[in-house]
């Protein structure tokens, strides 16, 4: 693979880590997660559930670590991080990505913090005894903070697709395909959901608990197909919703037991009816309770595609009338006083990189061209037809081999098993004999084996990496 140098020319000293964000794409309050930065280079090397070699394994590790791959395909079995400061480079697994058929988890209560995650396919099975349905979440990350998923692909949850459980906080889920949640498993549960970030209630019922803050939650350019709802729900801001494109639900935005005052910018998104249902009334549904009056929402530009009925774009739903005639606020008493009137909120000040907004009347097909893990399997690419085709409905669709489309390549040569290809290495001054080198610090900032894996993932989205081969 001939992967373009990247090089930041600062005018200014080497930037420091702390300055740095995860990686260059990285927006929004998980961007300056560090994840493995600075820490060890742990290959992966078989698709095992379990041991020496396995994904498994090198979660088991602890310390900073970056986990690459020399192989690629399916990984059957759960996923459980134990230790944080971690980054899962999916996008270096030769050919056929990573597919995980089991839950990607952390545990709750546990401090598991500080996680980088990129194409990534998560795709659980049906829910059993050991994930029942109300419990049973594609990836779920309990109270965690600073993390970041980018061109993350999740199926198949029963309760929802992610779940940021117990307070988890500066998080970022971007770029990524959420869809196909299971819409009826056999005890009748119907819950077809997407994300959501959930302050939890004590046990005696308040739900003020300041040390699982929740919020400080960015959700930008991602896709949602046949999920009903929660895309996202959010118990508690900051928050930021930006450039989401919302196929085939019923909600839009929802509000999730409701736990204090905070601000929410809700902007350039596109809801698109689809064949199971109505959007009506999709734009709030605070479920329970209704928000405290001092919450306050921007929105901005989000655009509603719902044919015969409503089609425009809505600025502040409470002036437009032609939209209130269509739809209705469901539930609980969000008010005209909660639009805030003086512009979105800015909310650098309180660690969110600004993130690159685009007009809603864009971002369907830019969505289609970049969203998503890549390369994009059979679950992925029907998401995508589904969108382009306004076609599919809430089912429990599931294919029968989740390798289709799929070509496993062997890994580049990498002669000192430090995760970068010799040829890399030999392009950018390093040692390819020199096994220690990945942590060198390259003038962008980011040390070497960063800088190698950040342009993987640029190169892929691009599609150069299947022009050029892998390697």
């Amino acid at each position: 693979m001939k992967l373009p140098v990247i090089l930041l020319l600062c005018t200014h000293s080497i930037i420091s880590f702390a300055q740095l964000k995860s990686f260059p794409e990285s927006e929004g309050f998980g961007a300056y997660a560090t994840g493995g930065r600075n820490g060890v280079v742990l290959k992966v090397t078989n698709l095992n559930a379990s041991g020496t070699g396995s994904l498994q394994w090198a979660l088991d590790q602890s310390g900073a670590r970056i986990i690459v791959f020399d192989v690629s395909g399916i990984i059957t079995g759960d996923v459980h991080i134990p230790h944080g400061d971690v980054t899962i480079a999916g996008q270096t697994a030769p050919g056929a990505g990573i597919t995980i058929v089991g839950h990607l988890y952390t545990t709750y209560g546990s401090d598991t913090n500080n996680i980088i995650i990129r194409h990534i396919r998560v795709r659980p099975p049906d829910p059993d005894a050991s994930w029942p349905s109300s419990q049973h979440d594609g990836i779920q990350f309990s109270t965690a903070n600073n993390i970041i998923l980018d061109h993350v692909d999740v199926s198949h949850g029963a309760d929802e697709n992610i779940d940021f459980w117990g307070g988890a906080n500066h998080i970022t889920v971007q770029w990524s395909n959420i869809s196909y949640p299971i819409y009826d498993v056999a005890n009748g549960w119907t819950h077809n959901k997407g994300i959501l970030n959930h302050r939890p209630c004590l046990d005696d019922n308040s739900c003020d608990d300041s040390s699982l803050p929740g919020g400080f939650i960015s959700i930008h350019h991602n896709y949602f197909a046949h999920a009903r709802n929660r895309t996202p729900a959010l118990s508690v801001g900051p928050a930021d919703v930006r450039n989401n494109v919302i196929y085939n639900g019923r909600e839009g935005f929802v509000h999730h037991n409701i736990v204090a005052s905070d601000e929410f910018n809700i902007i350039g998104n596109k809801y698109i009816a689809g064949p199971s249902i109505s959007l009506a009334p999709f734009w709030f549904d605070p479920e329970n309770p209704a928000p405290p009056i001092l919450t306050e929402y921007w929105m901005e530009d989000n655009l509603v595609e719902d044919p015969g009925v409503f089609n425009g774009v809505v600025n502040n739903p409470w002036t437009n009338t032609l939209f209130q005639n269509e739809y209705t606020f469901a539930c609980c008493g969000i008010v005209s006083g909660q639009f805030n009137q003086s512009g979105e909120f800015d909310f650098t000040s309180e660690g969110s990189v600004s993130i690159t907004t685009h007009s809603s009347n864009d971002i369907e097909d830019l969505l289609i061209q970049q969203v998503g893990a890549f390369p994009r399997d059979i679950v992925s690419r029907t998401s995508i037809n589904d969108l382009q085709t306004r076609s599919g409905q809430w089912d429990n669709f599931r294919p029968a081999d989740l390798m289709e489309g799929l070509t496993v390549l062997p890994p580049p040569l990498d002669s000192d098993n430090d995760g970068m290809p010799d040829s890399w290495e030999n392009q950018n001054g390093l040692n390819p004999n020199n096994g220690n080198d990945y942590n060198t610090i390259m003038p962008s900032g980011y040390t070497a084996i960063e800088e190698y894996i950040n342009g993987v993932a640029t190169a892929m989205v691009s599609d150069l990496i299947f022009q050029n081969g892998f390697e």
